[in-house]
């Protein structure tokens, strides 16, 4: 690990190297505070993943000058985007979002980012959307296209990821976790396009795991494909995820990182309770009959079996597992109440901040109540108020 000094000395390097011309006069980087939040619009209609829409904005919540915000193909129609510093596209369907949206504000986005100097940000099936792939309904605003889409659903896993050196420079807290390991779930390969133009591509990280868990996937595709990569397009820049930042405990702050620089904003540094690359230890690849039986567990008789299923999706890394770990706040026993807050607390999901709210008025027993007091306390400390 590197020491305090050298964090630092890194932290300045990044940030001159981030951007052109960072002094304190330059109104680009100039520090947003009050109304002038970065204004990050995350898109919300059929194709976006509800879950995902909710978590993105959560994991934006952790940058205190960032505002994140829903908006709706309907809202960018009636000129919406003007309101907007960056658009991300979440997980879900790449071209269903794209059907959503209608071909025509499709040019409406492409304009955004080209002529307006604005920045877009494709996370997973946002990534697909925003890719210039072949034979897929894409915006092709990025010169990377998916490969190997006949097979795009090679399923779940927490996958190793090399940062290159200069993705340590826009993410230098993975200078000592690299390695790093993010939440992927059938998101696209990607690969330089063809015709790319001369501006080039930044490959800040790439797959080292080889994903396939469905029988019908091949191996060996995986790795070496880019899993992280933005690039500057006309007047603004496009950044694009393969995998799910925004539901990787330790992780998330990634995707407020990946916002400022879509939106040409200076670096800021977040809070050791959020940046934890050390969380992950190990690829692991998901077992969808396993993660299944657990589900089914949360209903068991027994409040210890209960417990152990809780504490086995999370062991796991199953992303569902902290999902569902918010209803078993309302669990008629307290000791599994007391360990889905736990849950809910190590796994940063701030998402279920009311839920937890409700739960510690409406608690009785006195050692859970403690247990969700705190919990509490370390969730509220992890959301930008």
């Amino acid at each position: 690990m590197i020491d305090r000094i050298s964090r630092s000395l890194m932290w300045m390097m990044a940030i001159m190297l981030f951007l052109p011309g960072c002094g304190a006069d330059n109104e680009q980087t100039a520090e947003r505070t009050g109304s002038n939040l970065l204004q990050v619009g995350v898109f919300s209609n059929r194709g976006a993943s509800a879950t995902c829409v909710v978590e993105t904005i959560e994991a934006l919540r952790i940058d205190t000058g960032i505002e994140p915000s829903a908006i709706t193909a309907a809202r960018i129609a009636s000129g919406g985007l003007s309101d907007l510093d960056v658009l991300v596209f979440p997980g879900g369907s790449g071209s269903t979002q794209y059907n959503s949206m209608g071909l025509a504000l499709g040019d409406t986005v492409s304009d955004y980012v080209i002529n307006r100097g604005k920045g877009v940000v494709g996370i997973c099936a946002g990534a697909y959307l925003l890719s210039d792939s072949k034979d897929y309904p894409c915006l092709r605003l990025i010169s990377a296209g998916a490969v190997d889409i006949e097979h795009d659903k090679r399923g779940s896993a927490v996958v190793e990821v090399r940062f290159a050196a200069e993705g340590l420079e826009l993410f230098p807290e993975m200078a000592g976790s690299n390695p790093g390991y993010i939440q992927y779930h059938d998101g696209p390969l990607l690969v330089p396009a063809e015709g790319a133009d001369d501006t080039p591509l930044h490959r800040y990280a790439t797959f080292i795991s080889d994903v396939h868990c469905s029988a019908d996937v091949p191996a060996g595709m995986t790795p070496g494909k880019i899993f992280l990569a933005g690039q500057e397009v006309g007047r603004g820049r496009v950044f694009a995820c393969a995998g799910h930042p925004e539901s990787t405990t330790g992780m998330r702050w990634l995707v407020p990182r990946m916002a400022r620089w879509a939106a040409g904003e200076k670096m800021v540094e977040y809070g050791s309770n959020v940046v934890r690359p050390e969380v992950g230890e190990r690829e692991i690849m998901h077992d969808d009959a396993l993660e299944k039986e657990l589900f089914w567990n949360l209903f068991a008789d027994s409040p210890s079996v209960r417990i152990s299923a809780m504490q086995t999706l999370v062991q796991l890394r199953h992303r569902n597992g902290f999902r569902w770990a918010v209803g078993m706040l309302r669990d008629p026993d307290p000791g599994v109440r007391a360990e889905a807050a736990g849950v809910l607390a190590e796994a940063e999901y701030t998402v279920a901040l009311e839920d937890l709210e409700v739960a510690l008025r409406k608690e009785t027993d006195r050692a859970c109540r403690s247990v969700m007091k705190d919990c509490l306390k370390r969730l509220r400390a992890m959301r930008a108020e």
